[in-house]
């Protein structure tokens, strides 16, 4: 078989690809590979916010407990006639409120929580962490009345808060630079940058090729 400049081009751009595509296989067996934590997470309520979702006119205008972590930010509106200042605030019930994934926390379950309208909105500044990519936000445990659908807010499913209590501070997140994302991002840039000198060149032969037998 003899190896023509265009077999042996052939048999270049396959190899490149075979090798792009292991290197994304590669990634994602290594990311599956969850984190393990000391201790079996277990929600801190007697009703989740699955269970509040799933079954909300169970419990429609019943008083609750609800604690999660504090995420986003708090959102200060106005509410009622008198202007009166209310907050929304978001908290999490997920397996993530205690240990993230960079804590250990591994991939479990989902980004889950509950809407709260906390009136007046001063009680919300005892929050001084709220959960983002750079911080563990505050536990937060509040006491209010839960609504299927919330006249007040267009019909919104919510809990209007009472009270607030911090459980748990929040800290600032140490993300850590792991070696193999280094490495695997290496590889595809150089994978990238190989593949499009290779299409350059093959441009530019086309380009010649068309110019000379005008």
């Amino acid at each position: 078989m003899r190896w023509t400049k265009a077999r042996k081009r052939v048999v270049l751009e396959t190899a490149i690809v075979f090798m792009v595509v292991a290197a994304i296989l590669l990634v994602f067996l290594i990311v599956r590979k969850p984190g393990v934590t000391g201790t079996a997470w277990v929600n801190p309520n007697k009703y989740s916010s699955s269970t509040l979702i799933e079954t909300p006119k169970k419990f429609d205008g019943k008083a609750i407990e609800f604690t999660g972590e504090a995420v986003g930010e708090s959102m200060v509106r106005s509410a009622g006639k008198n202007g009166a200042k209310g907050a929304w605030i978001h908290l999490n019930d997920d397996a993530y409120m205690n240990h993230g994934v960079e804590a250990g926390g591994g991939f479990n379950g989902y980004n889950s929580g509950m809407a709260i309208w906390v009136e007046p909105a001063s009680l919300t500044k005892a929050i001084e962490h709220y959960g983002r990519y750079k911080e563990n936000g505050d536990i937060v445990r509040i006491a209010g009345t839960f609504n299927a659908a919330c006249a007040e807010h267009g019909g919104d499913m919510d809990i209007h808060a009472t009270g607030i209590e911090i459980v748990q501070r929040g800290k600032t997140i140490t993300h850590k630079v792991y070696a193999w994302k280094l490495i695997s991002a290496l590889f595809l840039v150089i994978l990238a940058l190989a593949m499009l000198a290779i299409n350059r060149r093959r441009f530019l032969k086309e380009q010649i090729a068309v110019f000379m037998n005008r």
